[in-house]
C-alpha cells in the first residue's frame, strides 16, 4: 500500500486483521512451487484450505481496505479457490479409487488361496470377488481430467502472479502492523469481542437452520449445506480464537468433527450420482460384436458393488453423524459455546471498568455519556432527532415504571440508545438499525463491557424494522433477563421514534395512564401531529407483545 494510502490511525480490528491474515497468506503462497509441480498431491490441499481460510477471514475485516481493492482481492482468491477445488477434488477421488481397487487384488488373492487349500466350492470364483476392469477404467478417466485440470491450475496461478494480489495483501497488511506497533498507546480491541460474539454465534443459527434435516437419511442437499455452514462457522472461529482464554480448542474440535462427517457423507453422495449414472450408460451403451466375453455383465457387476459400498458407507456415516449431533444436544455444547462468548474474553481485549466509583455514580455516567455522545457526532445531522427520542423515550420510561420494572441502569442505557440509534444513517437510511447496531458493536471508545455494549447495540438495532430476534446471533448469547431488558427498551424507543417520525419536534411530551390491559398516552404538541401518531401505533407491536397492554393515542 503507498505511503498515502495508509490509515492515519489503524484501528485496533484492523490492526488484529493483519495479524490473523498474513499467516494465512503465507501459508498459500509456500504451497505455489508444490501445486506446480503437481508430484505430491497434499500441496494443493494445503493451499486449497489456505485459500478457503483466507477468502472466509478477508470479509470479516473488509472496513480496513478501500472497497475496489478488497473486491478485487476477494474476485482473485475466489478463482484460485475453484481452481484448486476442482483439482483436489479429484485428487481424493482417484486415491480412494486406487485404495478401492487395492482392496479388490487383496480380496482376490486370498480368494485364491482359499480355493487352492480347500476342497473345490460350487460357487465360481469370479462371484467372490470385484472384476477390477470398470474401476480400473474409472480411475483412467479421472486420471485424465485430471490432468487437463493441472493446466487450468497453472493458469490460475499464474493469473495470481500477473494480478500481484498477493503483493498488494501482504504491503498493506504489513503497514498495519508496524504502524500500529509504533504508537506509545495501541488501538484498544474493546470493539472486537462484540463482533466476534455476533459472527460466531450467527454461524451457530446458520448451521442449526439445517436441524430438522439431520435424522433424514436422504437430505443429500440440506447435509451438504450443513456442511458447508460447518465449515464457515469452524474459520470465523479460527480467526478470533485469539480473543479467547482456551482459543476454542476444545469447540474447534468438534466443530471440525461435524464438517468432516457431513464431508464424508458428501464424497459418498458424489460418488452414487457418478456410479448411478455410469451404470445407466454402460447399460445403454452399444457394444462391439467383439464384446464374446461378457464385459457388459461385468463392468455393471464392478459398479453395482462399488455402488453398494457407498451407499452402505453412507448409511453408515449418518447414523454416526445423527450420535454425535444428540451427543453435542445432551451435553449443550452449543449452549456453553455461546455463553463463552461473552465470558471467556480474555483480559486483553476487555474493558477493564475502575472499581470506584459505582458503575452508576455521577463520574462514571458522565465518562460513558461522553463516549456516547461522540459517538454520535459520526452522523452529526442526527443529533438533534436523538436527542428529541431520547426526552420521549425517557418520558415513556418514568410514567411506564410500573409496567416495565426496569431500573435506574436500564434508564440510562435507553438514553444512551437514543443518542446513537440513526448513526447508521451516515451511510443511507436502507437498512441504517443493522449499521447502527455495527457500529455500535465495533467502536473502540465506548465505555461498556460487552454484555451492555451487546444490550446497546441491540436496542438500537430494533428501534426500527422488523423484530426478528431469533435470527440474530448477539441475541442468543444474552442471559434471558437481558434479552428481556432488550426487549422492553426497545418497545419505548420505537414508540418514541415514531413520535418524532418526521424530525421536527413537534411532540413535546406524552402522558401515560396505565389500565387493565391498555396504556393510553395522550401527546403535548406544537402542531399537527396525525402522522406521528400513525407512526408511533405502527411501531407499537413490540410493546403490546412485551408489555401485554394495547398502546393507545387519541
Amino acid at each position: 500500500m503507498p505511503a498515502s494510502e495508509t490509515p492515519a490511525v489503524v484501528s485496533g480490528a484492523c490492526r488484529f486483521g493483519a495479524q490473523r491474515l498474513l499467516p494465512l497468506i503465507d501459508a498459500l503462497t509456500k504451497e505455489i512451487n508444490g501445486v506446480k509441480t503437481g508430484r505430491d498431491i497434499e500441496h494443493i490441499h494445503r493451499m486449497r484450505v489456505a485459500s478457503r481460510r483466507l477468502r472466509a477471514a478477508l470479509p470479516l475485516f473488509a472496513q480496513c481496505f478501500s472497497g475496489k481493492k478488497f473486491r478485487t482481492w476477494v474476485r482473485e482468491i475466489k478463482k484460485i479457490t475453484r481452481a484448486l477445488g476442482e483439482a483436489r477434488d479429484l485428487d481424493v477421488q482417484i486415491a480412494f479409487l486406487a485404495g478401492y481397487l487395492k482392496g479388490l487384488s487383496r480380496m482376490g488373492t486370498t480368494n485364491a488361496m482359499k480355493a487352492t487349500d480347500a476342497e473345490p466350492s460350487p460357487t465360481p470364483a469370479s462371484k467372490k470377488s470385484t472384476p477390477p476392469g470398470a474401476i480400473a477404467l474409472l480411475i483412467s478417466r479421472l486420471q485424465q481430467r485430471r490432468g487437463t485440470l493441472q493446466k487450468k491450475v497453472l493458469l490460475a496461478l499464474e493469473e495470481l502472479e500477473r494480478s500481484h494480489v498477493i503483493d498488494e495483501m501482504q504491503g498493506a497488511l504489513r503497514e498495519m502492523v508496524p504502524v500500529a506497533s509504533r504508537m506509545r498507546r495501541r488501538p484498544p480491541m474493546y470493539g472486537i469481542p462484540p463482533v466476534a460474539a455476533e459472527r460466531i454465534s450467527q454461524g451457530i443459527l446458520a448451521l442449526f437452520v439445517y436441524e430438522p434435516w439431520i435424522r433424514s437419511p436422504d437430505a443429500v442437499a440440506e447435509h451438504h449445506a450443513m456442511r458447508i455452514a460447518a465449515k464457515r462457522l469452524r474459520y470465523t472461529m479460527e480467526v478470533y480464537a485469539p480473543v479467547y482464554r482456551l482459543e476454542f480448542k476444545k469447540p474447534l474440535a468438534r466443530i471440525k468433527k461435524i464438517q468432516t462427517i457431513l464431508g464424508d457423507m458428501h464424497d459418498c453422495d458424489v460418488w452414487i450420482d457418478q456410479i448411478s449414472l455410469a451404470i445407466v450408460k454402460e447399460r445403454t451403451r452399444v457394444h462391439s460384436v467383439k464384446d464374446v466375453n461378457n464385459t457388459r455383465s461385468a463392468t455393471l457387476l464392478s459398479l453395482k458393488q462399488l455402488l453398494t459400498d457407498r451407499e452402505r458407507k453412507r448409511a453408515q456415516l449418518h447414523r454416526g453423524f445423527v450420535r454425535f449431533w444428540d451427543s453435542l444436544a445432551h451435553t449443550r455444547f452449543f449452549d456453553e459455546l455461546r455463553a463463552s462468548l461473552l465470558a471467556d474474553v480474555k483480559v486483553g481485549f476487555s474493558l477493564r471498568k475502575p472499581r470506584t466509583p459505582a458503575e452508576n455514580a455521577p463520574a462514571a455516567v458522565t465518562a460513558e455519556r461522553e463516549a456516547v455522545t461522540r459517538l454520535a457526532t459520526v452522523y452529526p445531522a442526527g443529533v438533534e432527532h436523538a436527542g428529541q427520542v431520547a426526552v420521549l423515550a425517557l418520558q415513556l420510561f418514568d410514567q411506564l415504571q410500573p409496567l416495565h420494572q426496569l431500573d435506574g441502569r436500564d434508564r440510562i442505557m435507553l438514553e444512551y440508545a437514543c443518542t446513537v440509534h440513526d448513526i447508521g444513517w451516515k451511510f443511507g437510511q436502507k437498512r441504517h438499525q443493522v449499521r447502527s447496531a455495527d457500529m455500535i458493536f465495533s467502536d473502540e471508545t465506548l465505555i461498556l463491557d460487552i454484555r451492555e455494549r451487546g444490550i446497546l447495540a441491540l436496542v438500537a438495532r430494533l428501534h426500527a424494522g422488523r423484530c426478528r430476534t431469533a435470527q440474530w446471533g448477539y441475541f442468543q448469547c444474552l442471559f434471558p433477563q437481558e434479552q428481556s431488558r432488550v426487549l422492553a427498551l426497545a418497545a419505548l424507543i420505537r414508540v418514541a421514534d415514531g413520535l418524532d417520525y418526521r424530525h421536527l419536534g413537534i411532540v413535546q411530551g406524552v402522558h401515560c395512564t396505565i389500565g387493565d390491559a391498555i396504556v393510553t398516552c395522550d401527546v403535548i404538541a406544537n402542531g399537527d401531529v396525525s402522522v406521528e401518531k400513525v407512526r408511533a401505533l405502527a411501531k407499537s407491536d413490540l410493546f403490546s407483545e412485551v408489555f401485554n397492554h394495547l398502546l393507545v393515542i387519541p
